[in-house]
């Protein structure tokens, strides 16, 4: 779900359960691994996307992936799948999903603001996001404390 909103593909990751005592077996699925992603050819390649914006959103997803709302929002879906016995599939994976690709756009947001002072414009340009998303990024940062500045219309101020 995560590497569907960064927007790579998610063939790059796999799991797969192999026994020690399963040589041969660990030996071709990780033959096969190798030649799947040796197709991608290196990140961002096969997706079309620049590897330095690619390496930005993969940061800003670890950061939310491991903040508070994503893992509340993972254990209320924990919950749902053991009360239904839903195993394997989110009961409502379209929340989830919303949820982890906003907290993205709001810490890739947060990134690029401490590289330095941006017109909102062209953070929305870089998120691929709409102005309106860009100032509410900044607000919420700002309720955290997080950034110490202000937006007015399209410019951003410390």
């Amino acid at each position: 779900m995560v590497l569907e909103n960064l927007g790579i593909e998610t063939g790059r990751c796999a799991l797969e359960w192999v026994s020690a005592a399963e040589a041969p077996r660990f030996v071709q699925v990780i033959t096969e691994f190798d030649a799947c992603i040796r197709d991608f050819g290196p990140m961002g390649h096969s997706e079309g996307l620049d590897r330095q914006a690619l390496l930005h959103k993969i940061r800003a997803a670890k950061i939310a992936l491991e903040g508070r709302k994503v893992r509340m929002s993972l254990a209320r879906e924990s919950k749902k799948m053991k009360k239904h016995g839903t195993y394997g599939e989110f009961p409502s994976r379209e929340k989830l999903s919303t949820t982890i690709q906003d907290e993205t756009t709001l810490y890739e947001t947060f990134l690029y603001l401490q590289e330095g002072e941006r017109p909102a414009s062209e953070l929305a340009e870089l998120l691929g996001v709409s102005l309106d998303q860009v100032a509410s990024c900044v607000e919420t940062l700002i309720k955290k404390k997080m950034w110490n500045g202000d937006l007015h219309g399209d410019r951003l101020f410390r």
